[in-house]
């Protein structure tokens, strides 16, 4: 996990490796687990079966979260744009959510 400023500059960069790649709908941030273990689940959000707070979401700010706990989250609309993003970026782990095609109703 990485700190909120980490996690920013390496969603920069995530963004350029990323420019152009078929099937990613969203790249943003994220909270992973707070315990130290939780780095090894982020793995198993690559198949986009845990949800997480969103940066944008404003979480209510919990007293034992501590503040190196981001990683980026990348959308993308099948399993098979998900097997070609990295794990992780500039030591940012990288979790994956298959949303499917998103679009205007």
């Amino acid at each position: 996990m990485a700190s909120l400023e980490q996690a920013r500059e390496a969603k920069t960069a995530l963004k350029h490796a990323l420019a152009g790649h078929d099937g990613v709908t969203g790249i943003g941030l994220t909270r992973g687990p707070a315990d130290p273990g939780g780095a090894a689940d982020a793995a198993g959000v690559r198949d986009g079966g845990a949800a997480a707070q969103a940066e944008d979401a404003q979480p209510a700010q919990d007293a034992e979260q501590p503040d190196d706990t981001w990683c980026l989250q990348v959308n993308v609309v099948d399993t098979e744009a998900q097997d070609r993003l990295p794990a992780e970026i500039d030591g940012v782990a990288v979790v994956v959510r298959v949303t499917g095609q998103v679009g205007a109703g």
